[in-house]
């Protein structure tokens, strides 16, 4: 039998465990498992992540401002035509040592995807002299990796002018995926889910 949820009802019992202090929690939590204890304290996780990262919504602030997870690794590239087999080639090393083969195919596409966005964008407008973009990727969760490019001083104003870097194939690879800017510095991000994940966490 499914259960329907009153949105209303979910934020007041939100807005309730702020409330919550150590010690009503000990009192809560005396007679349940370990076991329990540890699936509670991870699905509160999880949702505090949602909440702060804005999991749901395109126009949310990527993860990286507010936490990283426990892999994180990132490459400098040249803004050229080149970077996207590069960056292509740094993401199928390090998802497979990561063993995140699972994402593996889809990440070096939508890699591909923004990098060739990034840097058609310096080349439509850049500065004329070689200039750097930054791949980071990030397992934020057990099951959901971030995908960031960054852009650099010298380039910032040419892709921060660019009207569309995110394309039709990195949104429908992505749970979510979007362009973040913020003090003149500009993000593009997409966020992948592992096969059977979840996608409201």
């Amino acid at each position: 039998m499914s259960v329907t949820l009153d949105p209303a009802r979910v934020l007041y019992q939100l807005r309730s465990l702020t409330t919550v202090d150590h010690l009503m929690l000990d009192a809560a939590t005396r007679y349940i498992s370990e076991g329990e204890r540890s699936t509670l304290a991870n699905q509160l996780s999880r949702a505090a992540t949602h909440l702060a990262t804005g999991i749901g919504s395109n126009r949310a602030v990527p993860s990286s401002l507010t936490a990283t997870g426990t892999d994180c690794d990132e490459l400098d590239l040249c803004a050229q035509p080149t970077a996207a087999l590069v960056a292509a080639v740094f993401v199928r090393n390090t998802l497979h040592r990561w063993q995140w083969g699972d994402v593996l195919v889809d990440a070096e596409c939508v890699v591909r995807e923004l990098i060739t966005a990034a840097v058609d964008a310096v080349t439509a407008d850049g500065p004329g002299y070689p200039t750097r973009i930054t791949v980071r990727l990030n397992a934020i969760a057990s099951t959901r990796l971030r995908v960031e490019i960054r852009d650099c001083p010298d380039n910032a104003a040419a892709i921060a002018a660019a009207e569309r870097l995110t394309t039709d194939r990195v949104e429908h690879l992505s749970a979510r995926c979007g362009r973040h800017h913020a003090h003149g510095r500009t993000t593009l991000w997409a966020e992948l889910t592992r096969p059977g994940d979840c996608r409201w966490i």
